[in-house]
Parts: structure tokens; C-alpha cells; sequence
């Protein structure tokens, strides 16, 4: 799902140096809303981490809810290309969901439904129902992903749909210092999600054989 390119305002910001392109802003402000959260960003903020003026963010982007929508989306977009090509590329299932899981782990960012509910109250019904599709896209992925592996008989019949937020929402364990620390990587961690999510279908079909 592509993000929709705001409507830009004529004439083209005051600036020293190079105007930024729609996309370093997006990238720039994508980092610090996922690090940050909603409340804690601005316009001003996401200016300065880029080196520009508030001017040439407001340029591209009407105001915090618009930026906060097209961020997202475009982050989304990435995370649902990027899964795309692993779990989509060779090994197993489970090896691929390791991959998976590493990658999305080391970017340590806000709670995604935390995020959410702290900016709904600033976003029309439109932003969100963007923003959910974007989120929905990757699920809509994953669920492929273990309903493909279901009908090859690698893994028990289940709801992939459920499977699919099962394994994002244990990735989010990534934000907790007493599981993820200098004793504890990144690595380390992601293999025993997987572990445990593999031993959970393998224990339903035990039981179902």
C-alpha cells in the first residue's frame, strides 16, 4: 500500500541549502514517532532532526496528524516489502520467521497500540482507517505466509490471522530491558519466540494425532 503524497502548498520553502525530498522527512519523522510516540514529536522537532526549517516540513505536509499518517504508512510499507522478500525467499518456515523476528527486533520503538490510542484523538476517522490498513496489509502477509505453510502440512491447522498478531505482538518484548539487556541480544531473544511459537503448533499436533 503506497502512502497518499500530501497535497503541497505553492512555491517552494526559504532554505540555505538543498530542500529535503518528501521522502528524507518521512524517514526522519517515522524514526522519532516510533521512538518518541505521537505526543512527543513536532513539526518543529522533525525540522531540526532534519536540518531545515519548520517551513520546508510544512511544505509537504499540512500539520502533526497529516506527517504522523503518511509516516506511518510509510513505515508500514517498508516493514510489509521487507517481510515480503524473507518470508517469501528460501528455508523453512521457521527459518525465515528467525529472520523475521531479528531484523524487526533491532529497532527498539514505541508499543504500535500505545502509539495509536495517544494520537486517535488528533487524527480523523480517514487517518486511522489508513493507518489500520497499512498495519492490516502486513498481517494479511504473515496470515498467507502460515496458511501456506498449513495446507503443505508444516505446521497445525489454526486461525493465521491469529498466528500473525500472536507473532508481532511477542516481538514487542524487543522494548523490555529485563528480557532484552547486555546478557540478553536481540538475536538471542528472537530465537526463543520463535522456539516457543514452533513448540506451541508442534505441541497442538501431538495432541491432535
Amino acid at each position: 500500500m503506497q502512502p497518499t503524497p500530501p497535497k503541497r502548498r505553492p512555491g517552494r520553502p526559504k532554505s540555505t541549502g538543498t530542500p529535503p525530498t518528501m521522502g528524507q522527512i518521512l524517514r526522519t519523522a517515522s524514526q522519532l514517532f516510533m521512538e518518541q510516540g505521537f505526543e512527543k514529536v513536532s513539526l518543529e522537532s522533525v525540522a531540526q532532526a532534519c536540518g531545515v526549517t519548520k517551513a520546508s516540513v510544512y511544505y509537504y505536509f499540512s500539520n502533526k496528524a497529516v506527517l504522523f499518517t503518511e509516516s506511518l504508512l510509510f513505515v508500514l510499507k517498508i516493514a510489509h516489502d521487507q517481510t515480503a522478500l524473507i518470508v517469501n525467499g528460501s528455508g523453512t518456515l521457521k527459518e525465515r520467521l528467525l529472520v523475521v523476528a531479528s531484523r524487526h527486533m533491532r529497532n527498539a520503538h514505541i508499543d504500535f497500540e500505545t502509539m495509536m490510542r495517544e494520537a486517535a484523538p488528533g487524527l480523523t476517522e480517514e487517518q486511522v482507517t489508513a493507518i489500520r490498513d497499512g498495519e492490516g496489509a502486513l498481517h494479511r502477509l504473515l496470515s498467507a505466509v502460515f496458511q501456506q505453510a498449513m495446507d503443505k502440512g508444516e505446521i497445525e491447522h489454526a486461525n493465521p490471522i491469529l498466528l500473525s498478531h500472536v507473532f508481532t505482538a511477542m516481538m514487542t518484548v524487543r522494548n523490555r530491558k529485563e528480557i532484552v539487556n547486555d546478557l540478553q541480544t536481540v538475536e538471542q531473544t528472537a530465537s526463543e519466540i520463535v522456539q516457543l511459537l514452533w513448540d506451541g503448533l508442534a505441541l497442538r499436533r501431538d495432541l491432535h494425532s
